[in-house]
């Protein structure tokens, strides 16, 4: 799955003035993802996405709060609805990000919990995308990055190697993963400040 609150996800602090940002993700395993947020300058984060998957697309409204827990690490706890199409999946997920500055350092990760309320699809935990890198040059950053999921038949993963570039407006981000299938996978993130 991988819900990521755009520009909080790619390490960039929440302005005073508030956020708004925009992620796109594309792979060669059918994956799709966009997803719209805006954190207001109380913290308060409003959050839209859409995540496809061959036979399944499913759509997610949050709400979570961006808690600053020490210098260089901020912790999102959100909550979202979810509905999906093909299986008439109705649940909702709880799940927090993990943003981690450490000099050279950077960890992303958003955790959850899939509850089902009702539809074809069974309550599972995940972890998309768990990424940790290192500045390596300027604006480049390079690490491994991972999902995890775990469902009835046990856990699965994707694991490889990321890059990150940054730019005025945003990063981009290209990973290669391995695990239960073969996956690369591009990300556009997009940030404007109020």
């Amino acid at each position: 799955m991988g819900v990521l609150a755009a520009g909080l996800a790619a390490g960039l602090p929440a302005s005073a003035r508030g956020q708004t940002a925009i992620e796109l993700r594309g792979s060669t395993a059918s994956y799709r993802f966009a997803d719209l947020n805006h954190t207001f300058s109380s913290g308060v984060m409003l959050d839209a996405l859409y995540v496809g998957v061959p036979g399944q697309d499913e759509f997610y409204l949050g709400l979570g709060y961006t808690w600053k827990a020490s210098h260089g690490l901020t912790v999102i706890p959100l909550a979202y609805g979810v509905a999906g199409v093909q299986k008439e999946e109705r649940g909702v997920v709880l799940g927090a990000y993990v943003l981690g500055d450490a000099g050279p350092w950077k960890l992303i990760a958003f955790a959850g919990r899939f509850v089902r309320i009702s539809g074809g699809v069974a309550t599972y935990d995940f972890g998309d995308s768990l990424d940790l890198t290192y500045k390596v040059a300027g604006r480049w950053d390079a690490g491994v990055s991972s999902s995890i999921y775990q469902q009835d038949t046990g856990w699965s993963h994707l694991t490889g190697p990321v890059v990150r570039r940054s730019d005025a407006r945003g990063s981009w981000v290209l990973s290669v993963r391995s695990g239960y299938d073969t996956e690369v996978r591009l990300v556009r993130i997009l940030t404007f400040g109020e």
